[in-house]
């Protein structure tokens, strides 16, 4: 078993703007609006990164800025996390733009898709935005990118954590887990793998200190099915996009209840049970 802590969340989806929308929707104080994700997603990177930056990047990092913001323990520095950042597919739209332009005449390729078409680019540009050079790992599972990215997290966490007794000294450091897919064009429509945006972010931790919940985290031998959202709403929006897997824990956190939550992770299941510290 794994056990690691959670600090923060960010979340951007349709109908949900940030983590205060996505509370007030689990609570019942406002109803779930499903409309698109606005067209124009500020982020924190300087202008000239701004504009390079493709939909994949923005959904990532305004989630990642968002799940910053949102710490509320002392001396935390979004720049020293380590980082993981986890996509289903990559950048698609860019990939299709390369291709569509390489049976053009001339090949008429612009070179900002080129750098943007690799997997790390969102992790690329959070490194400017943040200032950060700690160690970053992007990664991918198909429809089970959310479970391999927390388990990614989870196994960093706790390796850093022995490797520090070792020394007798404790190391505190965050990791930040970025988790996004956005629409792919046409061609990519019948893998029918994604069908709306979604992006989620979380700041976890081996340290208990200032933390919102408790993840035990333990990988079973037998295939499970999903657990579901609650709130029938969600399950809409969780069957839409496989980073979206995820709400049933973000909605545990925002309801502030304890839920053993199961998500698939190829032919086994990640058992994750979630305990409130607070």
């Amino acid at each position: 078993m794994l056990r690691i802590y959670l600090k923060s969340i960010g979340i951007i989806a349709p109908g949900v703007a940030g983590w205060n929308d996505f509370c007030n929707i689990a609570k019942g104080v406002q109803p779930l609006v499903y409309e698109p994700v606005a067209k124009k997603i500020e982020t924190v990177l300087p202008a000239n990164e701004r504009r390079r930056a493709t939909r994949v990047t923005q959904l990532a990092l305004y989630t990642a800025q968002q799940a910053c913001d949102n710490v509320v323990a002392e001396g935390f520095s979004a720049g020293e996390c380590l980082q993981i950042f986890n996509s289903s597919n990559g950048d698609v739209n860019t990939f299709h733009k390369i291709s569509m332009a390489l049976v053009m005449p001339g090949r008429p390729v612009s070179p900002t898709l080129f750098h943007n078409s690799v997997h790390n680019a969102p992790a690329g540009y959070w490194s400017i935005a943040a200032k950060a050079q700690t160690a970053s790992t992007s990664i991918t599972a198909h429809e089970y990118s959310f479970a391999a990215g927390l388990l990614e997290a989870a196994v960093q966490l706790i390796s850093q954590e022995n490797n520090y007794e070792q020394s007798n000294e404790l190391n505190k450091r965050d990791c930040l887990l970025v988790c996004c897919d956005d629409k792919p064009p046409e061609p990519f429509h019948a893998q029918g793998l994604v069908s709306e945006e979604f992006a989620c972010a979380f700041v976890l931790s081996n340290n208990i200190e200032q933390a919102l919940f408790q993840l035990d985290i333990q990988l079973s031998e037998q295939i499970h099915e999903d657990s579901i959202c609650k709130n029938p709403e969600f399950i809409n929006l969780q069957n839409s996009n496989p980073q979206a897997k995820a709400l049933p824990i973000i909605e545990s956190v925002a309801l502030n209840e304890s839920r053993q939550v199961v998500i698939p992770y190829f032919e086994q299941g990640l058992n994750i049970l979630l305990t409130p510290l607070n």
